[in-house]
């Protein structure tokens, strides 16, 4: 949910989907969700009975085979790097802001970033509760406030009366949903991290799948009703004229006139502890993904190594590197931070995210086709079947879509995703050296394994 950032995306995201459809921002947030809500159950279900904190690499390679999850591993560690690095430029931007707005000092970006990649790998070095702490203290925090502008322009009774309008039925069909949908669906991006910490969880087949629903539920709910609130706050009669100038600041400015500017300056500054937030969030899940790619013989062996606190040592340092590293390579070559370096970078995570859920769902079947498990068909085969299918279509509509967002030509484009490209096939090739019975091993463990393990996690039976 911290990755997701409630507060971030309802101030950024919903002014732009109402310049792209109106109102029909309320119910794009909708949709996504409950797509989000069907591919959670194979999802799930599936990790019940693959062992291994690999997330999407562990469950496409146990139905789609080991160099199905090779390449799966990689693309999604190199779309997760991606996802931090266009988070940590955000926070690095709205920091300088909100400094200089509090304080009058103007600070550049690159010396901002750093400061928070350090914070988030200083962090990820620790317990994984400690950093789940402080996450959830911010995240609880941004949708605290967001709690209070909506309690007041309810009280208040909006900009001109209530109304639940966009909900009506001809809304749910609407010609402009499409043109939303590239954003809202992004807006969920995070959730599906819950498995990746399967291993330090002491009763992950309990413990996973509720925090998976819980983290769809909540985010489902919070968007859709936070939209309706600011298209409230807004009113339809000055509607165009809000949105004609800086939509960035719609939604801080309707805060000022329902709620008040003291509250504005909170708001403010927990847009920048919201993205600081998915930063800590993504670094976690990155150094995982590392580590279980160390495992699975695609990664050097020493990226494997543990921290005193059972948290990824090598893996975190490196990941942390990397950021850093292509962070000062977007500041020498001028890269405006927050139209550029966020696009470029964060493109290629939905892209990546999206591909790997439809994988792992066409994986879901396979892998209940040769063994049901005991599993209801809904669970195993018409849930999966019909989020691959919702997926595609999404996958579908984003790239077509990919030029709006980038603002680059089909040369540029391509220079955005290469990085998917030539991760999946390192992914390929680097499988191809490893013996096929052997790769991703100790991600997957063997079949006597996940069909024994009951409810032990790998690092339990490996202390026993």
């Amino acid at each position: 949910m911290a990755a997701a950032a409630p507060l971030t995306i309802l101030a950024g995201f919903v002014p732009l989907g109402m310049l792209a459809g109106g109102d029909a921002i309320v119910l794009g947030f909708l949709y996504p969700g409950l797509v989000y809500l069907l591919f959670a159950v194979g999802y799930t279900t599936i990790a019940k009975h693959v062992r291994g904190g690999g997330a999407f690499l562990t469950y496409i390679a146990a139905g789609l085979g080991a160099r199905a999850g090779s390449v799966a591993g990689m693309v999604a560690y190199v779309g997760y790097l991606g996802g931090q690095i266009g988070f940590t430029a955000s926070a690095a931007v709205f920091a300088s802001l909100t400094v200089e707005g509090l304080t009058g000092v103007r600070l550049h970006w690159l010396p901002v970033a750093i400061a928070i990649t350090a914070l988030a790998l200083t962090l990820g070095l620790r317990k994984v509760g400690v950093g789940a702490v402080t996450v959830a203290i911010l995240l609880i925090a941004e949708i605290a406030i967001l709690v209070v502008f909506a309690i007041a322009v309810i009280v208040q009774g909006g900009y001109e009366g209530l109304t639940v309008s966009a909900f009506a039925p001809e809304k749910w069909v609407s010609a402009a949903l499409p043109g939303v949908f590239v954003l809202t669906f992004t807006a969920f991006v995070g959730f599906e991290q819950t498995t990746v910490y399967r291993n330090e969880t002491r009763n992950p087949n309990h413990t996973i799948p509720r925090a998976t629903y819980a983290a769809v539920g909540v985010l489902l709910v919070s968007y859709t009703f936070g939209a309706w609130v600011i298209l409230q706050a807004a009113g339809a009669s000055r509607f165009d004229a809000l949105l004609a100038g800086d939509p960035s600041r719609l939604v801080f400015d309707l805060n000022d006139e329902f709620v008040g500017p003291a509250a504005t300056a909170i708001m403010l500054v927990l847009v920048v502890t919201s993205f600081f937030a998915g930063v800590v969030a993504l670094q976690n899940t990155s150094s995982r993904y590392l580590v279980n790619l160390a495992r699975g013989g695609l990664m050097p062996q020493g990226l494997s190594l543990l921290a005193k606190s059972g948290s990824p040592y090598t893996a975190n340092i490196v990941q942390g590197a990397l950021v850093m590293l292509a962070l000062c390579v977007f500041a020498l070559i001028g890269a405006d931070p927050y139209t550029q370096v966020v696009v470029w970078t964060n493109t290629p995570t939905i892209i990546a995210v999206l591909l790997l859920q439809i994988l792992t769902s066409v994986s879901a079947i396979r892998y209940f086709r040769r063994d049901d498990r005991g599993e209801r068909v809904w669970k195993r085969l018409i849930a999966p079947a019909l989020s691959a299918l919702l997926i595609t279509l999404t996958l579908g509509l984003l790239i077509s879509k990919m030029g709006a967002l980038t603002g680059l030509g089909p040369a540029g484009n391509a220079c955005v995703i290469a990085p998917l490209v030539l991760a999946a096939l390192y992914g390929f090739l680097r499988a191809r050296r490893i013996d096929p019975g052997t790769a991703l091993l100790a991600t997957l463990g063997s079949t006597a394994e996940a069909e024994t393990a009951g409810h032990t996690s790998i690092n339990e039976k490996a202390g026993a």
